[in-house]
């Protein structure tokens, strides 16, 4: 697809980078300063992407070097995977939430990271010929996120100024755990990163650092957060911008109550793996990343059954998870 850039407000450009992915594309946005200018997020260090970027720049007069400030909405590869070579460039400092920096840490090495998923992987019935072409998968885009320390910290309602706007931190936790998105009030818009799409809904998966996390818990109370905000346009991650904010969270509401109750029916007949809800809900013609994201909403919305008081969970003798209906 062409690398294209659009002017979203006066001196506020949405850039539209390609990725070889079905998601082919991720929107950053540049905001323009006098000596300069700042970005919300960077797109992924894979073949093509930093050249896009540099040619989009180059339509508005300005280089990477010229990069004074780096803003990320979340710790996800096409959202950062190219924070650390444009600070190189430039000496832009790089700030997003502590939570995504602590991950960072946590994550610093990628084999760490691949352990742990294939723990929670098999411990939730996936198969080991999956997760092996999964880890296989995780293991070759090890490098579209280079690594790096945030040179400082977004919390929710901090407020920055950049390119003459301004824009108020908003925690928007649930497609990860420390996704941030930024309010424009003057613009009446919302910088989203993932947290609000308008075909797809973003995946929620469990947070491995953190059990204890519950992503639609947190993803829908996040809805809640926003939709009290005076937003007249979604400006996302993926996709076009769109208006209709309050439909689009209605449509979402009601996608993730169908969810629940297929995950809960899917229970009718007795103790579940999430992998084997999963194919209740999503089928079984998946290629093996999509099952294993398949297994993470079903286990995102069972936990949240469990909190609910409609089915709970245990373990077999050989430590595989087991979700039962409270009814049974």
């Amino acid at each position: 697809m062409n690398t294209t850039i659009k002017e979203m407000a006066n001196g506020i450009f949405m850039a539209r980078l390609p990725m070889p992915f079905r998601l082919s594309h991720v929107n950053v946005f540049l905001f323009i300063e006098e000596d300069g200018f700042a970005m919300i997020d960077t797109g992924p260090n894979l073949p093509g992407v930093m050249d896009a970027l540099e040619d989009v720049l180059a339509r508005i007069g300005r280089k990477v070097e010229k990069c004074r400030r780096i803003f990320i909405t979340h710790f996800h590869m096409d959202h950062c995977g190219l924070a650390a070579i444009v600070r190189e460039r430039s000496g832009a400092p790089i700030s997003l939430s502590e939570i995504d920096a602590q991950k960072i840490r946590a994550f610093s090495i990628d084999h760490d990271r691949v352990r742990r998923m294939e723990a929670f992987a098999l411990e939730n019935g996936l198969d080991r010929d999956t997760i092996k072409e999964v880890s296989d998968i995780f293991l070759s885009f090890e490098k579209a996120t280079v690594p790096f320390i945030a040179d400082g910290y977004l919390s929710d309602q901090y407020h920055l100024f950049a390119g003459g706007h301004d824009l108020t931190v908003i925690s928007t936790p649930g497609h990860s755990r420390g996704h941030l998105s930024f309010y424009l009030p003057t613009e009446r818009a919302l910088i989203a990163g993932d947290h609000l799409l308008q075909h797809i809904t973003p995946n929620l998966s469990p947070d491995l650092i953190d059990p204890a996390f519950h992503p639609l818990e947190s993803y829908l109370e996040s809805l809640t957060r926003i939709e009290k905000l005076e937003i007249g346009a979604i400006w996302p991650s993926h996709g076009r911008p769109f208006t209709n904010m309050a439909g689009r969270i209605a449509d979402i509401r009601k996608h993730h109550a169908e969810r629940s109750l297929l995950a809960l029916q899917a229970l009718e007949e007795g103790a579940r793996t999430a992998r084997q809800v999963s194919q209740s809900i999503f089928g079984r013609d998946l290629s093996a990343f999509d099952r294993m994201l398949a297994m993470n909403e079903s286990y995102v919305h069972l936990i949240a059954l469990e909190k609910r008081g409609l089915c709970g969970r245990k373990k077999n003798s050989a430590g595989v998870c087991l979700f039962e209906h409270s009814a049974r």
